[in-house]
């Protein structure tokens, strides 16, 4: 064992170190001395690595000449010279030519299963309008040879760009049945929050009983009236297709990806971080039915990358039907039988669990009414009023609709008044916009606050490393609300608890979260200027009609985001 437990930290340190990038012919000399041979004693080296531009990372950005390495770890950094008195009789050395060297990468926050693509349908996110997607997916529904009432699964759909309307096809739902009316389907959004699918499948939602009852305006409002912030409806109420969160779980698709298929593609997995220079990673949701074939791998010698799993527990799977309390003993017993199986692991740790505050912040502007974002805000989400362009393809911002407004009081008072489409139809003519969008939405919580409190405190004192996933505002509140009960004042955070995506963060919350030093993944969605992306969420959590548009520097979205 202790012969293996080496061999394995070899591998990864030289993993660590085998990062080699274009060649370097350009690069200007370093202005400073390169450092000393440091670190380690003299003995000769393992391995050493010279004629290289070596970047150590380290706070002035010092370059050297040539690497040692002894027993897997780095022993020395330094000049050519200095390093290659090193050598020894059994010294394998390498020559890089000029390449560079850089230490390897670590990924705070990935999902390792869905870097390799299996055998399925997919449209690897490349946006396809309503149109090109129907031929697109019949070809798989005869390319898999599904045969009748057998799911269509839809890899990597891009729910944020393309997936414009036409008048044959003005809906998702529309789309997909196209497709297919025997097959149920179900395309997953390539954010693993996003979701649509076809009649079938709607036909096929059971309610917490298991009965099949059906999703439909009808039942939205009733069996299954908790749902409707993350189901997406049509003009009638109907549901559009687009369902969102917990709401995809109605229709029994079963899981995105299942571990059985893809716990095989770990070799690939492994080459494709090698191939990027991962060398170490945080698997930020993980549910357990991967742990088994995590530890399978790691026994067959080939893992040459070190994991922190963050353990996805869905909470609904531990919800008591009739009191609805989540048994969260229940949770830490699994979760402890998770880390137990990986405590002598060189390599996995399975210390941490993922938590999820909120859903997320993107709306859909071709959907009649628009669909509304469901991440969890601190100020109500706008109504925005949009126009489509066939011609174009595309949707513009024309308006708002005041929802504070005695108009939209008075028709949400009386909602019962517009089931009728007569009804509808003769607002919208004299008003402009869908009485639905009257409606006022903050969004919601993944879960309700005393649950996440109590969760963080139980993984906290059983020493778990905990993350949260929040977007809104209000879910990020409530995120730095769990953390700020478990963090002692001056404790530095010693089990790095942290949270992730934080698209929205109110300028309170962002001090509070440098006082109690939580560890951050960021999505940086505002770096990046994407306008079809940004029209999915600007124009719902801010005025983007004045002269600087969706990119308005004095914005509530790009101030304290």
């Amino acid at each position: 064992m202790k012969t293996r437990f080496a061999t394995l930290i070899r591998m990864v340190a030289l993993s660590l170190i085998a990062l080699f990038l274009a060649a370097c012919g350009n690069h200007q000399e370093p202005a400073a001395a390169e450092p000393p041979v440091s670190g380690g004693p003299r003995a000769p080296a393992d391995l050493l690595l010279f004629n290289a531009y070596v970047y150590t990372a380290d706070g002035p950005g010092t370059v050297a000449e040539a690497v040692a390495v002894n027993d897997g770890l780095v022993s020395a950094v330094g000049s050519k010279e200095d390093v290659m008195a090193l050598q020894g009789p059994e010294t394998r050395a390498i020559d890089l030519g000029g390449r560079m060297l850089v230490p390897g990468l670590h990924d705070v926050h990935m999902h390792i299963f869905g870097i390799v693509e299996p055998d399925v349908c997919s449209f690897r996110s490349q946006p396809m309008s309503l149109d090109e997607m129907v031929p697109y997916l019949q070809e798989c529904v005869q390319r898999y040879q599904l045969p009748p009432g057998e799911w269509l699964a839809v890899e990597m759909w891009n729910f944020s760009q393309g997936n414009q309307v036409s008048e044959e096809l003005p809906s998702l739902r529309a789309a997909l049945d196209a497709v297919s009316t025997e097959h149920p389907i179900m395309l997953w959004g390539n954010d693993g929050h996003h979701g649509a699918v076809n009649s079938r499948a709607l036909e096929r939602a059971r309610d917490s009983q298991g009965n099949v009852v059906g999703l439909s305006a009808a039942t939205l409002a009733t069996v299954f009236a908790a749902y409707r912030d993350v189901v997406g409806v049509d003009e009638n109420g109907e549901p559009n297709g687009e369902l969102n969160e917990s709401a995809k779980k109605l229709v029994g698709a079963g899981p995105r990806r299942d571990p059985d298929k893809l716990g095989g593609l770990l070799p690939d997995i492994g080459r494709e971080l090698a191939r990027n220079g991962i060398t170490s990673a945080r698997d930020a949701s993980l549910a357990p039915g991967y742990l088994p074939y995590l530890k399978e791998f790691e026994a067959s010698g080939q893992m040459r990358f070190r994991l922190q799993v963050a353990n996805r527990l869905d909470p609904a799977d531990y919800r008591d039907v009739l009191s609805g309390e989540i048994n969260i003993d229940q949770m830490m017993t699994e979760l402890e039988a998770s880390r137990a199986a990986f405590a002598d692991s060189p390599l996995i740790k399975a210390n941490a669990a993922k938590i999820y505050a909120d859903g997320v912040l993107e709306g859909n502007p071709y959907a009649d009414p628009p669909s509304l974002p469901n991440s969890a805000v601190l100020e109500a989400y706008r109504q925005p009023r949009f126009r489509f362009d066939p011609a174009a393809a595309s949707v513009a911002v024309v308006g708002y609709v005041d929802t504070a407004s005695p108009l939209c009081e008075e028709t949400r008072a009386n909602a019962e008044r517009f089931k009728e489409r007569a009804a509808r139809d003769a607002f919208r003519a004299e008003h402009g916009f869908h009485p639905a969008q009257c409606a006022i939405s903050f969004g919601v919580l993944a879960d309700p606050e005393p649950f996440m409190m109590q969760y963080a405190r139980r993984l906290d004192a059983a020493g778990f490393n905990i993350h949260i996933h929040a977007i809104g505002d209000r879910a990020v509140r409530a995120g730095v609300d769990a953390l700020e009960q478990v963090i002692k004042p001056g404790s530095g955070n010693p089990l790095r608890h942290g949270m992730a995506h934080l698209q929205l963060i109110h300028p309170d919350d962002q001090k509070r979260m440098g006082e109690l030093k939580l560890y951050l993944a960021w999505t940086y969605a505002w770096m990046l200027v994407n306008p079809e992306y940004d029209l999915t969420v600007m124009p719902f959590i801010g005025d983007v009609l004045g002269p600087s548009g969706i990119y308005d520097p004095e914005s509530y979205h790009m101030l304290n985001s």
